[in-house]
Parts: C-alpha cells; structure tokens; sequence
C-alpha cells in the first residue's frame, strides 16, 4: 500500500468546552492509503497529545518508523495489517488508528462494499445520534439546544454535578434524554447527592464523572446510581474491560483511543458478553473519521457522532447527519467519504495542480485555503555520494505567499513523510533563509562540509521495520 499525509486544522461553530478543556481550533491528519488506483482513509487528531503520544510531530514520526513496513502490507488484509503495525506502535493509538481505518476503509473500496458489509455486520436500520452540547454559559447552552431543536438525546457538559440549574434550564426546551458527561471532573459525594434529582430532571446516562485513576469511587456510584454509568477514559483498551464491568454499567469507544476498527470490534463484542452498555463516540474529527464511526452503528446501542455537526469546517462530505440527528450512510463503497483537498481544512497538501497525480510530489501549505508555501519532493543523489533509492530531495521551495515558520514546519515535516513513505531513510535540502527554524524543528541538521548550504534528515535505522517476506 501506499501511504500519504494530509495535515488538518478544524474549527467549531462555538469554541468547544468540557470540564476538563477548551478547544479553540483542532490540527490533526488525514491518512491516505491507496491501491490499484484505489484509497482510504483514517484520521488522527493531535488532542490529548501527552496520554495519546498524538502531537502532529510525534504522529509523523512514527508514521516515518512504519512506512517501510506500511508500504509491503497487503491491501485485502487490514486485520492482518493492525496484527503487524499494532506492536510497533503501542504507544501511539491514533497513529494505529488511522492506519487501521484507511486499511479497512480501502479494503471495503476494493471489494466494491459499504465497509459494515465488509465487516460482516446486518444491514444497518435507523441509525441516529445524540447532539453534544459543550460547557458554557447557561444561556449559550440553550441557545445551542435551540439550534438543535428535536435531537433523540442531548449529551451535555457540565463542569460538577451541582449544575442542575443548567439541565433544569434546558429541560425547558426539549423532552429528549439526557446524557450528562462530568469529562473526570466531579468528585463521589456530590455525585451521589445529587443522583435523584438528575434522574428526576431526565438523565438517563452519566458518562465518566470521575477520573480514569478513581476505580473504588466507580465502583461506589454504580452500586447506588439508579443512571446507567459509562466510562469513557476509563476504557482505552481491551485490558482495561474487566475493570470497567466492573465499575461501569457500560463503555463508550471511540476508534482513535481504541487503536482503530480492528481492535474496537474486538471490545465491544467482548463488552456486549459481559452485559455492558456499549456506545460509539467521536473524539474532535472530521467526516473522515466520523463517516467510519457510523457504519460499526449495529454494533452498538448509542451513536454519539454528531462532531461534524459542529464544524464549522469540514475536510470533505460522508454520511449525512440531518438536522435531527439522523444518520444515512453513503450508497458507496466503505466509508464513502470523499475528501475536499481544495477546502479550508487543509494545511499541507497536493499542490493544486497536482492532486490528479500524488506521485507528482508537489506539496502546499495554505492558511484559509490560499497557498502560501510551496516545495516538491525529488529522487535525487545526496551531493558528494552515489545514487541511492533511499535519497530524496526537497527543491524549488517557495515561500511567496508569506509563510510563517508553524506554516514552514507544517510543510517540511509533511513532505518528509512523503519522501519516507516512498522509500527514503535519507532527505535533504539546500539550505534557504526563510526556512532554519522550521527545518530544525523538523530535524534537519548541517551536513558535514557543507554546514551553510546543505541540511540532511536521516532516519533512525533502528526505526526502520521490514516485514516482508
């Protein structure tokens, strides 16, 4: 298979608000794999980055580690592919994640099926999500409620269980179920105190009101709460599920903390033998992502996929979510997301004339969807040495629409991926004024001799995997 990177920048309606954060914008990356003409794709966000080892430039670098590997996987097989990729990233689930979603999304796109027939799942019925509802000010939280009128559940935020004016409030508006989500923020003893009145003002789910670390409080809410809890950071994986059946009434997985379809299959059919509730969520993803949520929907009792309800920007079309949270999939094989390379939440990608052929290796950074650096990727001998498969150059680099250095990084980290994911364990680059700082930041280093002309990225060779047979 082959492997492209697209570097991603969403944005919400509102800025998004948990107990825990606040996401005023959301990088990430669109993984591209391709054969026979043919590709799929999986998303990664760059959220949580140290429990998730999921920075945009630690996600590069372990997609540089594995593209050796990536590109002698056979394309038929994505669980056979996770099965090799999965050790070699252990510690980076949405990297794996990614990867495994574009595995399984062009494997169902050359097998000519929607993926959930791939997957060998019943022919979805009525598929609907509940609308999330981020903290804020009460009266925005209505006002969000109000652009959202008839939903089938509202999930809503709230920074502690004493927020019952906030639920009463909304309660104004709507008769749906709510899902209130503490986002391991509350403490047990307010918890408990206020369990009766959350039922009484129609809770029907409480999702992770204490921190992943806090098991006996879990334990001692479940016993005495007449709301079905589910944990969410308290699941990150399979090794987690005996404590959750523990401690939970039920699970909500989502694809990127699980390390991708193969292994969330694999939990919720496990969570569906214990007697646990089971949900699907969104971490902040785009269509890419949300579109391959949505077809593992007979698997579970709730969808929480409504995350593209809220942008604002979009890296292309899939399902379709309507204005009452209805999900109809795509007649098409996959996912049946189709990505908009030319729209705004792209930050590196085909230069525009190039995108009918990704071998061109021209690559462009844009900020709002206008181009404002671009550089291509060449097969070219690093100079003083012989010709090598392994050596790619990055030239004619241009910087005429005023790239800043986040936007020169962006671009250098992106076009290396590019040159490894095609072979290369070695990259360099004539060394131009306006790029030191974001070549540091990508690791290029001087090369010897030629300290102020040349500048070479080189791959561990430690990290250089090669499972061929």
């Amino acid at each position: 298979m082959k492997l492209y990177v697209h570097e991603i920048r969403l944005t919400d309606h509102d800025v998004w608000r948990s107990a825990r954060e606040a996401i005023p914008e959301q990088p990430g990356l669109l993984i591209e794999l391709t054969a026979g003409g043919v590709s799929g794709f999986g998303e990664a966000s760059a959220f949580m980055t140290d429990r998730y080892n999921s920075a945009l430039a630690a996600m590069h670098d372990d997609l540089r580690r594995v593209a050796d590997t990536v590109r002698a996987l056979p394309a038929d097989d994505p669980e056979g592919s996770w099965a090799v990729l999965a050790p070699l990233l252990a510690g980076s689930p949405f990297t794996l994640a990614a990867l495994d979603v574009a595995a399984h999304d062009l494997a169902a796109r050359l097998a000519g099926v929607p993926l959930w027939k791939h997957l060998g799942a019943d022919e979805p019925g009525a598929l609907h999500s509940s609308y999330s509802i981020g903290l804020d000010e009460p009266a925005v939280m209505v006002r969000k409620l109000l652009e959202r009128p008839g939903w089938p559940a509202y999930k809503v935020k709230l920074a502690g269980p004493g927020d019952l004016h906030i639920l009463r409030a909304l309660r104004e508006h709507t008769d749906a179920p709510f899902y209130v989500d503490g986002n391991c923020g509350w403490n047990l003893p307010d918890t408990l105190a206020t369990l009766d009145s959350m039922a009484a003002l129609g809770v029907e789910l409480l999702e992770q009101p204490f921190p992943r670390e806090h098991w006996d409080d879990a334990r001692a809410l479940k016993a005495a709460s007449p709301i079905p809890v589910f944990a969410d950071e308290s699941i990150t994986g399979p090794h987690d599920l005996d404590a959750c059946t523990d401690a939970f009434d039920g699970v909500n997985l989502k694809l990127m903390k699980a390390g991708g379809i193969t292994p969330a299959l694999r939990m919720l059919r496990r969570a569906r033998a214990a007697g646990l509730g089971t949900m699907l969520g969104c971490m902040p993803e785009s269509s890419a992502g949300v579109s391959a949520t949505a077809h593992l929907g007979p698997y579970v009792d709730h969808l929480d996929a409504d995350s593209i309800a809220l942008l604002a920007v979009d890296t292309g079309v899939g399902i379709l979510l309507d204005d009452h949270g209805r999900i109809t999939l795509p007649h098409a094989p996959g996912t049946g997301f189709v990505p908009d390379f030319t729209g705004p939440a792209f930050t590196v990608r085909p230069t525009a004339g190039e995108m009918t052929d990704w071998d061109s290796g021209q690559l462009s950074a844009y900020r709002d969807g206008t181009e404002v650096a671009s550089v291509s990727v060449r097969r070219r001998p690093l100079p003083g040495c012989a010709p090598s498969q392994h050596v790619r150059q990055l030239a004619d680099l241009s910087t005429a629409g005023g790239a800043s250095d986040p936007e020169l990084t962006a671009l250098l980290r992106t076009a290396v991926t590019r040159a490894v994911a095609d072979g290369a364990h070695t990259v360099w680059m004539h060394a131009e004024p306006a790029v030191p700082a974001a070549a540091h930041a990508t690791g290029f280093t001087p090369h010897d001799g030629h300290t102020d002309t040349l500048l070479v990225w080189k791959a561990n060779p430690h990290d250089q995997h090669d499972h061929r047979a």
